[in-house]
């Protein structure tokens, strides 16, 4: 039989394509005769006579020419087939790599922990190895049957992971939970925003990003919800500094109500392919020295840097991914569109019952429809996949690293093209990063991070309420009327196509066509710090750091709606920054041959900033023609928030004989925003945990164990410091009054602790 032929019965039973060229697999014929055999055996006894090789890729086999090597030659005498099985100390391991020493031969255990390879006679080692444990190497000695337990490493136990402010620590001396995720994880499954990416990969960390379409904003939870009244997402940290990731304008699921729209939050602006690790710290105790904002935990994002290398390192990755709607309702498909029993026999009663599917039996009779025009009076099943598209999204980096051990640098640039599952819907994303690591002398260490990014969206879609709502059709159409009988959603004058009794409920044509929301956001984002080694283990360390961005927002809706015959607009002007500066002096080394110290002294000063400017109204005056100056009724509000947190802060983490640690840390914050006599508050924790595996000498069995325990206060606030509510709200129109700030004073502020009783949760 030829050998394509083969090929293509073997794709069809086990999924698997094969990749080759026609000048290697040409007319060759075969004889084989297998049944229940192992890929591996099968795939050999056809490739190797023809003096070809193959290697399995993900889903891919890659067939080649043989190569005439030592190892061809050893391959010839393959003489015994030893089989075993792989374990650890709580079962089989699959996935182990076992290989001969020395030569490209390899095989892994499967599911069971089980595997078969062939050897030559003589000498042969094999090894195996897989990621977590040690690798071992045993001598085959002419045996048939050869089982292995593998141990942990205990590499693993030393691991070392980013903490609060920057601070590297080992993982075993932490007294609360951190987790650690490497940066190319993001980049696998790709997500617009690379917070929605931490689902399914962090214990305890609930992400969802809103159905808003790409660009949105996404909604972070570490171990439940800590208030039932305000914001639950957790404090943003870039290389030790916080990360402004307010959303323009608020978030669009406050109230739901109309015309609100999620215009993205701060961390959807990060590049993936920039991220060397992102850590999470759950609980008070890790998240309490960046105090009141990190009471709901806290993501810390290390960027990748340049490193030391001959010429110039160049990286590109380039991804493409696409999505379609997940979700399609079974509905009833018995009775079709109309009240009572009844289907509608004219065009306004197809209108009056376009939401409504209690009329007749669905029978294919001839009925008439909200166009006006006679359809069959049949079930519609695709409206859903007949609406929405194919989203995609395209993502190319270029990044270049170079430099010496005395300066490095690591430069990228990165485009994001998004469209949409919602027609005429898209988002692009253009940053650039660029990242200095410099040592001026011996004692100087300076390290600098500046990103720029532009976002531009058009067309997101309205979160809450029907109007300007295109997601509404297709989901609330009647069950025989085909949604596309709707377009292009609006008349030869232009006015909007009716096609159910609630005006609100907008046409979707008419929306993606006629209403129109594009916005542009500018950002900068810049880090500088600077580290001087006093003496040995002692260093004092500055870093400056800012956040800046710019965004531009038009909503226009048009003349015509159905609900708005003349029409709506809106404009939103938002120029947001918060700046931080950060002095510590560190010291980290042994005080005697069985106590090691890790401790620091410091002072943050924070200062925010946000200005907004929103600008409404209604009734062009000059149908069609959509700007501000073209209003009958407008309205402007100006909001400007000026808010300044002064911090003090300390950590001692002090460690007995690699076994016994505890830390202490304190931070003291001075609020802007409170009354002087009252405006500080305090956030303490300690912790401590017992590493009994290095203590004491367990059972082989157990190759780790670790008892912590840990108490902190750490205050819940809202929105941007507490409380930051009070603050100067103007209301300019005919009529209106300009309402001042209001004060509170003497007010006895507290860290609010969340507590569980009976099961139920209690502040």
């Amino acid at each position: 039989m030829p050998v394509k032929n083969v090929l293509k019965q073997i794709n069809k039973a086990i999924k698997l394509s094969f990749v080759f060229s026609n000048e290697i697999v040409t007319d060759q014929t075969v004889t084989i005769d297998v049944k229940n055999e192992k890929l591996s055996l099968v795939l050999s006894r056809i490739f190797d006579p023809l003096g070809m090789d193959y290697q399995l890729s993900g889903n891919m086999i890659l067939i080649e020419k043989k190569q005439t090597s030592a190892i061809s030659v050893m391959q010839k005498t393959l003489a015994l087939q030893v089989t075993g099985r792989v374990t650890d100390n709580t079962g089989a391991l699959p996935g182990v790599t076992v290989r001969i020493k020395g030569a490209a031969i390899a095989t892994s255990t499967n599911a069971e922990g089980r595997y078969s390879i062939n050897v030559p006679e003589g000498n042969t080692v094999l090894v195996f190895s897989s990621i977590g444990y040690l690798t071992q190497e045993i001598a085959v000695d002419n045996r048939k049957t050869i089982d292995v337990r593998l141990q942990e490493e205990s590499s693993k136990l030393n691991e070392v992971v980013v903490t609060a402010l920057g601070i590297s620590r080992q993982r075993k001396a932490l007294a609360y939970s951190v987790t650690e995720v490497k940066g190319d994880e993001f980049t696998q499954a790709r997500e617009n925003n690379v917070a929605n990416a931490l689902t399914g990969k962090v214990a305890g960390v609930n992400a969802t990003g809103l159905s808003t379409g790409p660009g949105g904003s996404s909604r972070v939870i570490i171990r439940g919800n800590g208030s039932l009244s305000g914001g639950n997402q957790p404090l943003y940290v870039i290389n030790g500094m916080p990360l402004e990731n307010s959303v323009p304008g608020g978030s669009a699921t406050t109230n739901g109500s109309a015309g609100n729209v999620d215009r993205g939050d701060g961390i959807a602006g990060i590049n993936p392919d920039d991220i060397e690790s992102i850590s999470v710290l759950k609980g008070g105790t890790a998240a309490a020295l960046y105090g009141a904002r990190a009471a709901n935990g806290v993501i810390l994002i290390t960027t990748k840097k340049g490193r030391a290398q001959k010429g110039i390192g160049v990286d590109y990755n380039s991804s493409y991914t696409m999505e379609t709607p997940a979700v399609f309702p079974d509905w009833q498909y018995e009775y079709g569109q109309g009240d009572n029993g009844v289907k509608p026999t004219t065009q306004g009663e197809a209108i009056q019952t376009g939401r409504r599917s209690f009329g007749a039996k669905i029978d294919g009779s001839p009925y008439v429809a909200a166009d006006g025009l006679t359809h069959p009076y049949s079930a519609q099943k695709d409206n859903i996949k007949n609406f929405y598209q194919t989203g995609s999204t395209f993502t190319n980096t270029l990044a270049f690293t170079g430099g010496t051990e005395a300066i490095n640098y690591r430069f990228s640039a990165s485009d994001l093209n998004s469209k949409s599952v919602l027609p005429n819907t898209d988002y692009n994303r253009k940053t650039g990063n660029l990242s200095l690591n410099s040592k001026l002398g011996k004692r100087i260490n300076l390290e600098a991070l500046a990103q720029y990014n532009v976002e531009n969206a058009h067309n997101r879609t309205t979160a809450g309420d029907a109007l300007g709502n295109p997601n509404w059709t297709p989901y609330m159409i009647a069950n025989t009327a085909d949604i596309r009988w709707l377009k292009p959603g609006y008349d030869a004058s232009g006015n909007e196509i009716a096609w159910n009794d609630a005006s609100i409920a907008s046409n979707s044509y008419f929306v993606i066509n006629k209403f129109k929301e594009n916005d542009i956001k500018n950002r900068f984002i810049g880090q500088a710090g600077l580290t001087y080694e006093i003496v040995k283990n002692l260093s004092l360390k500055g870093v400056v750091s800012r956040d800046f961005y710019y965004y531009n927002y038009k909503y226009i809706l048009p003349t015509g709606t159905l609900y708005v015959p003349n029409g709506q607009y809106s404009e939103l002007k938002v120029d947001a920054s918060e700046t931080n500066g950060l002095l510590t002096l560190n010291y980290n080394g042994k005080v005697t041959n069985d106590f090691a110290l890790t401790a620091f002294v410091g002072a943050n000063q924070q200062r925010s900033v946000y200005n907004e400017s929103n600008i409404t109204g209604s009734n062009y005056i000059i149908p069609y023609f959509y700007s501000s100056t073209n209003l009958s009724t407008i309205s402007t509000t100006p909001t400007n928030n000026k808010t300044a947190i002064n911090s003090l802060m300390g950590s001692a983490d002090i460690g007995y004989k690699n076994f016994a640690y505890l830390t202490v840390t304190g931070r003291q914050d001075w609020f802007s925003t409170l009354s002087p006599k009252n405006n500080s508050l305090f956030y303490p924790s300690v912790g401590g945990s017992f590493v009994l595996s290095e203590a004491f000498k367990l059972p082989q069995a157990i190759s780790y164990a670790k008892i912590r325990a840990s108490y902190a206060q750490v205050r819940w606030r809202g929105a941007k410091s507490v409380p930051d509510q009070p603050g100067i709200y103007h209301g300019a129109n005919f009529g209106a009054a300009t309402a001042k700030c209001v004060q509170y004073n003497h007010f006895q502020f507290k860290p609010s602790p969340l507590y569980l009783h009976h099961n139920r949760g209690g502040y």
